[in-house]
């Protein structure tokens, strides 16, 4: 019986080494050129609104003062420009601000309201400085409270604008109703004004634009 040699040995059985699977790293999205460029912009505003709140968190007594100065400087910016409180208060709609003066607005009022009471000898003094001035007595018959039988609800300065030549024209709404066999009717009166604002305001001229009942 044939046995193999001892110096003869078995060949080696070799197991093959298994495959090595390669992950790659995803890239997250904050990671992108377009998202770093961003967050560099962003991020340092956010971060300063932050701390900006945290300190206003921590010093609220020096916050509170900062925003009344704030506050408190704006109102007086704006009332030095325009002469108006904040929300309209102490608002005067015939103060037409034109270089530092109503701009005739006061005498607008005046009239307005002289027509409206019936106060004919008010209307003729504020004539006095028209070229060809309305009669006071009919207008007074017709659209006055007392002669009219009108009830002048509001009145509504619409605008009021200085030309070139420094005059200013005006535009004033009026409200106002009138009972009727049916009921109380309303309508619209539209008055244009032409005023200078020198020596306190001069009225030069008056016309009646429309005078309306409201549509429907």
């Amino acid at each position: 019986m044939l046995s193999p040699s001892p110096t003869q040995q078995p060949p080696e059985q070799t197991t093959p080494e298994p495959k090595k699977v390669e992950y790659k790293q995803r890239q997250r999205a904050g990671q992108s050129p377009t998202a770093r460029f961003f967050k560099a912009i962003f991020r340092p505003i956010f971060r300063g609104i932050y701390y900006l709140f945290r300190g206003m968190r921590n010093h609220k007594l020096v916050t509170f003062i900062m925003i009344l100065l704030i506050l408190g400087s704006a109102i007086a910016a704006n009332y030095a420009i325009t002469s108006e409180w904040p929300f309209g208060i102490g608002n005067d709609p015939f103060n037409f601000h034109i270089r530092g003066s109503k701009g005739g607005g006061e005498q607008v009022q005046n009239w307005l309201y002289g027509l409206r009471d019936g106060n004919v000898v008010q209307l003729s003094i504020l004539d006095k400085n028209m070229s060809q001035p309305p009669d006071p007595q009919q207008l007074v018959n017709q659209y006055s409270q007392p002669k009219g039988h009108l009830t002048w609800k509001t009145i509504n300065v619409i605008s009021a604008f200085q030309e070139s030549d420094s005059t200013i024209d005006s535009f004033v709404e009026v409200d106002l109703s009138a009972a009727g066999p049916g009921g109380n009717t309303s309508g619209y009166m539209i008055w244009h004004f032409l005023t200078v604002s020198q020596n306190g305001g001069v009225l030069i001229n008056v016309n009646l634009v429309d005078f309306r009942a409201p549509l429907g």
